[in-house]
């Protein structure tokens, strides 16, 4: 959970960590402050210079190329400034509270003994992930100084594009952030299924006589109550980040087709015999990397949510296995089964009922990258002939 703070420093949430308190906690004079370093100042300095620069920022060259990056400037700049005033104002509340009984949970997981999958790191996945975007986003950052030694770059100009970088990868974080609170909720759900799994197979080949019906409904309805508590946090999340999530995958849709389409352009129109040269174009070209690994992890891990979810209703249904056959506990089991039954229903991470965040959501925005692709290079084709 420490690399939550990295996301407090960058500014993609207000609030961080209290140890001492055991909760998150946020000031309102820090708020205001990382508003002004994170959204006043860098959007004041990009309009300032796009109105003195010399580098077709404002469209002053008519071109294809110069639209579409322009819009992907216009969407990432709109994107950040949308998720962080929401992270910041609107429902950071929800943010805070879902996090605290998530940190909660973890902590009571970390103290018993008998949880072995609590011992280890559970979000070392996230801190690599964490770390190889960082790294990534230093190296676009001095790949912007290649264009000084190649092409005599003026300051206005570099300022722009290191500052409009910079902006881009708190967009990017914002979706990483997004993804490592699902990777939490997740975690609490996993946790949930690995004490009744182990349950059932400490009593899978005897049956004490102290193990009778009163026994396994007392499990079934705690473990059916850990269902909608998961059920219920997952409903949160939504609450509190339908909008970003939107707005995440929609620019992540825009900037990666803008991305492919640019670099794909320039290639088709320059060689690039100097290694400076080639280095910038391949570092230009990863520039898609981050945005669709980021919609990517979010969808990921929404689906391993679900399958959280799927998992701990079967080994419900699994435990009831245990009674006796006797036609009160199959009544009250079929109410149990038919409660869960239109759960699944409702399982799905779908902000506003506009679309399910799941990998074949992931998948069909791939899809139609490469469409819209194959159409804006038809337009290359019809500008230079």
């Amino acid at each position: 959970m420490n690399h939550l703070y990295f996301y407090y420093l960058l500014g993609v949430m207000n609030f961080r960590y209290d140890k001492a308190k055991e909760s998150f906690t946020s000031s309102k004079t820090l708020t205001a402050l990382k508003v002004v370093l994170h959204i006043v100042i860098p959007n004041s300095v990009l309009l300032v210079i796009s109105l003195i620069g010399t580098t077709g920022i404002l469209l002053t060259i008519p071109s294809v190329q110069v639209v579409a990056f322009a819009m992907r400037v216009l969407w990432t700049l709109l994107t950040m400034n949308i998720t962080i005033l929401l992270n910041y104002y609107f429902t950071g509340t929800k943010q805070r509270a879902l996090l605290t009984e998530c940190v909660a949970c973890l902590r009571e997981a970390k103290s018993e003994s008998t949880v072995e999958s609590a011992q280890n790191s559970p979000f070392r996945g996230s801190r690599i992930v964490l770390g190889v975007f960082v790294l990534h986003y230093i190296n676009y950052e001095l790949n912007q100084y290649t264009y000084v030694l190649l092409y005599d770059e003026k300051w206005p100009e570099l300022m722009f594009y290191i500052i409009f970088y910079y902006l881009e990868m708190v967009t990017v974080m914002n979706a990483l952030y997004f993804s490592t609170v699902l990777d939490i909720v997740h975690r609490t759900g996993q946790l949930d299924s690995d004490r009744l799994s182990r349950c059932l197979q400490r009593n899978a080949t005897s049956e004490p006589s102290e193990l009778d019906d009163p026994y396994w409904w007392r499990t079934i309805e705690h473990f059916y109550h850990r269902v909608l508590t998961l059920h219920r946090r997952r409903a949160k999340y939504c609450r509190a980040f339908q909008l970003q999530l939107v707005t995440i995958a929609l620019n992540t849709f825009i900037a990666s087709f803008v991305i492919f389409y640019v670099n794909l352009n320039i290639i088709l129109m320059h060689t690039h015999d100097n290694w400076l040269e080639k280095y910038k174009r391949v570092t230009e070209c990863l520039g898609f990397f981050p945005q669709l690994c980021a919609l990517l992890l979010i969808c990921r891990n929404a689906d391993r949510v679900e399958s959280e979810q799927r998992c701990l209703m079967r080994l419900v249904i699994q435990a009831q296995t245990k009674l006796t056959k006797s036609a009160a506990n199959m009544q009250r089991g079929d109410a149990f089964n038919g409660r869960m039954v239109l759960l699944q229903s409702q399982m799905k991470m779908a902000p506003y009922n506009l679309f399910d965040f799941d990998l074949q959501y992931f998948f069909g925005i791939v899809a139609a990258i490469v469409t819209y692709l194959v159409v804006l290079l038809q337009f290359r084709t019809i500008e230079y002939s």
